[in-house]
């Protein structure tokens, strides 16, 4: 099926629209209080910040003249400017304490939320999903993608607004204290605008380059991590060193591209801010030299205007701050909004029903199944399996063996046909109750960190001690088991890392035989035990498959000869069914498979 690889980078499905807004809303709703109270306490303090250059005019005015102000004295009246001054800067220092820690936390709060939703969408999605996609393009999503988005959620919005609202007060302040100066500010704030719109959006369309690269990169690490027994037995540490320098400099190219032009944002508002200032001092050198004279516009309020102009260079530089940080943002929660955008290929219909506890009869109903769009895997199979018995699957690679019975646990949905348990249709049960009564053991045997004991009761987390060593002990588990440091309470590491491939998937029969299900499925289950393991496992499946119905995929002929039925998959569908007796009979392809003729 077609898959995305770690060199080709990822189509954007998913666009951050208002509909992205909505559902960041969801995750900072919770958490309105702390940043609504936060947000207005900035806009209280923005306030506050206008005070001190007043102050500094009523200083120059008043107090460096000595003449006074509202009866007060020079003296008195530098006491309560001086006062003023340091009870702003103490407010000031004391807001900026918890304004930090109550915004950081509740900005790694929100991410922690949203981290544990995209986990949970990822839980739900089907095969399709992982097939499609390398392991680490998805790592990176809850990972990378999401680490940078805490300082986002915690400050970033609500400093956007409040450096808005400070640039408006700022800017009315300046018209209260000369609409003609202010006039010449306003000129070169309008064409900064448009400026600013149009880097970020480049900037927008190279965040999502760049991030595309450092995916790739990731999935390259990711598939190296999992390929590393491979790479020693190859020699190809240097030419994997190399593709990854490769990947790594498409990355580092495209972040760099990134700041080039993030860098541009702030020689632009400093060009237009000095430009105004200029224009500014300009006006002011007319005003003081012409006929028509300064129009009531004293030293102290020139130098208090200045001033309050150049507040403007904080507020502009942290907007356009924020707007850098919320375009890498947005296209980051692209791809972490996608997960949820993404509906789940199999999930319950709406009208699904609980699969009642059943006998095993099991039907396949004119099934035609494609993993690509036109390229047919089955086409019309047909299939009746009374319960009790047993089914070997067996045929060349690719034939299909292992679709059909990730039908039967609906991993896959069939395009046509049904696949039916008792009567039920499997597509319309809920996948709890089909799966609860459908046990898989596949050929990689999974192994989790944890425990022995832990592994062995992980679909049935209820399971008392005395059960999950009583289903050991009916697959010969316990034997090896015994003989572990701790026995069941052992460590177990990443993928089983320390044990044998037969004694991992030893523990998977153990786990599959908890479950106690109606129907077993083993898929080329028994393929990397070796032959004093397999003896244990013949004698157990003897007995655990008594009274299931069962479908056995494998390539062992003492695990297929004593099935009930053996189906040669090839062409679509069943090419060969029999018994091993029948078959050998035959002397079809199940003959030639069996004793090497062509």
């Amino acid at each position: 099926m077609a898959r995305n690889r770690y060199f080709e980078d990822e189509e954007l499905t998913y666009r951050f629209n208002g509909s992205s807004l909505k559902k960041s809303w969801q995750f900072i709703k919770p958490h309105r209080k702390v940043l609504f109270a936060f947000a207005a306490i900035m806009l209280g303090m923005s306030f506050v910040a206008l005070v001190p250059p007043m102050l500094n005019r009523y200083i120059i005015d008043y107090v460096i003249t000595k003449e006074g102000v509202a009866g007060m004295t020079f003296v008195q009246a530098a006491i309560l400017f001086i006062s003023a001054w340091g009870a702003i800067g103490i407010t000031d220092v004391v807001y900026t304490f918890f304004r930090t820690f109550f915004m950081s936390k509740t900005g790694h709060t929100i991410v922690g939320e949203l981290r544990r939703d995209t986990f949970i969408k990822l839980q739900r999605m089907a095969f399709d999903y992982y097939d499609t996609r390398p392991a680490g393009k998805i790592l990176v999503r809850v990972t990378n993608y999401l680490n940078e988005l805490a300082d986002i959620f915690s400050s970033a919005v609500v400093n956007l607004i409040v450096e808005t609202a400070k640039v408006a007060l700022i800017l009315l302040w300046l018209y209260i204290l000369d609409w003609r100066l202010a006039l010449v500010v306003t000129a070169a704030i309008v064409p900064m605008g448009v400026c600013v719109f149009f880097l970020r959006k480049v900037l927008s369309k190279r965040h999502r380059a760049v991030r595309n690269k450092i995916s790739n990169r990731t999935a390259y690490v990711a598939e190296n991590i999992q390929g590393t027994p491979v790479t020693k037995a190859y020699n190809r540490r240097a030419r994997n060193v190399e593709i990854y320098g490769e990947l790594n400099d498409k990355a580092n190219r495209g972040w760099l591209r990134v700041v080039h032009f993030n860098e541009l944002m702030f020689p632009t508002l400093d060009g237009f801010f000095y430009i105004g200032l200029l224009a500014v001092y300009g006006v002011a050198v007319f005003f003081a030299t012409s006929a028509a004279g300064m129009g009531g516009l004293t030293i102290g309020k020139l130098i208090s205007f200045i001033t309050y102009m150049g507040m403007f260079s904080g507020p502009l530089n942290n907007i356009a701050n924020v707007t850098q940080q919320l375009t890498a943002a947005t296209t980051n929660l692209e791809r972490v909004f996608e997960v949820g955008e993404t509906p789940p290929s199999i999930c319950d219909a709406p009208d699904a029903v609980t699969l009642p506890t059943v006998d095993g009869h099991v039907t396949f109903e004119d099934v035609t199944f494609a993993y690509e769009k036109g390229v047919n895997i089955l086409e019309h199979f047909n299939l009746d399996v009374p319960e009790g018995k047993m089914i070997a699957l067996v045929g060349p690679t690719g034939a299909g063996k292992s679709t059909v019975v990730n039908l039967l646990s609906r991993f896959y949905d069939v395009q046509s046909g049904r696949v039916l348990i008792d009567g039920y249709d499997v597509a319309k049960v809920n996948l709890h109750s089909l799966r609860t009564q459908v046990g898989v053991m596949m050929q990689d045997s999974f192994v989790f960190s944890g425990t022995i004991l832990e592994n062995i009761r992980y679909a049935r987390p209820e399971a008392t001690e005395a059960e999950c060593i009583a289903a050991a002990k009916a697959v010969h588990a316990d034997e090896f088991i015994a003989r572990l440091p701790a026995g069941y309470n052992t460590p177990t590491r990443e993928n089983g890392a320390g044990l044998s491939s037969g004694e991992k998937q030893l523990l998977s029969f153990a786990r599959v035989m908890l479950c106690d299900p109606k129907i077993l499925i083993l898929d080329e289950a028994t393929s990397s035990i070796d032959t004093e393991t397999e003896e244990k496992i013949q004698k157990a499946l003897d007995v655990v498959l008594q009274g299931r119905t069962s479908f056995v995929v494998a390539h062992r002929l003492s695990t297929i000869r004593k099935a009930d039925c053996i189906l040669y998959i090839a062409d679509k569908g069943i090419a060969e069914a029999g018994t091993h007796a029948q078959l050998m009979e035959q002397k079809g392809r199940y003959y030639r498979l069996v004793t090497g003729e062509h």
